[in-house]
């Protein structure tokens, strides 16, 4: 996440949304979102909605990441929302979007929906 530059605006119960002022390194020689730049935003705002929900103990990480491009990602700014569907003891399932803001407009540019597995910190003897 801060090697992108990305940064949490609002972080709920199930729910984070996030945006990135694009810069050179994030766009395709065309001057188009890279499709990576857009899968991490989705994996990112899935893992912490998936997080609020956990106990404090417990952490997250992406199980299954499947991503929908809808459009090029062309603009100065992404935003990203992540929302919990369902959450379980051992895994939750979220969904996300990811639009391309510009002067004008906002446009999605990409859906996805993630599995999250839930993990344990504590080691076991």
């Amino acid at each position: 996440m801060k090697l992108v530059g990305f940064q949490l605006i609002d972080i709920e119960p199930g729910r984070t949304f996030g945006a990135l002022d694009l810069k050179p390194d994030h766009l395709q020689q065309t001057g188009l979102v890279h499709g990576g730049v857009t899968a991490t935003l989705a994996d990112i705002v899935c893992g912490f909605a998936a997080y609020t929900l956990v106990y404090p103990e417990q952490h997250v990480v992406t199980a299954d990441l499947q991503i929908s491009y809808l459009r090029p990602g062309l603009g100065t700014r992404l935003e990203a929302e992540g929302k919990v569907l369902k959450s379980g003891e051992k895994i939750c399932f979220c969904e996300s979007e990811v639009w391309a803001i510009n002067q004008q407009s906002r446009e999605l540019i990409a859906k996805a929906r993630a599995v999250m597995a839930v993990v344990s910190s504590q080691k076991k003897v």
